[in-house]
């Protein structure tokens, strides 16, 4: 809660690996997320800081996403995010 309220973040709701008994990469929170917002995956646009349990997993199911790399890691050649920014301030000048 501390970093959403930091970030300035407007949030809708929140789920969390216990909700699901899963943990990222596998489908499970990605497919509760879309449950609740009543959305297609096409329709997402997943943000995170892990390359394989957000971008993969999120990419997994079709949904696009940004990937938070703060302290430019390398990025495996076979998986690619649509966007990638150090910050929720870049991240706000990219969309």
């Amino acid at each position: 809660m501390s970093a959403i309220q930091y970030h300035s973040l407007q949030v809708s709701d929140i789920i969390t690996s216990e909700d699901v008994r899963s943990y990222k990469p596998r489908p499970e929170m990605f497919v509760e997320g879309l449950k609740r917002a009543n959305l297609k995956s096409s329709e997402v646009l997943h943000v995170g800081d892990s390359i394989i349990s957000d971008v993969q997993g999120a990419r997994n199911l079709g949904m696009r996403v940004a990937w938070m790399n703060r302290i430019n890691k390398t990025r495996p050649d076979h998986i690619q995010p649509d966007f990638i920014f150090k910050s929720f301030d870049e991240l706000r000048t990219i969309l």
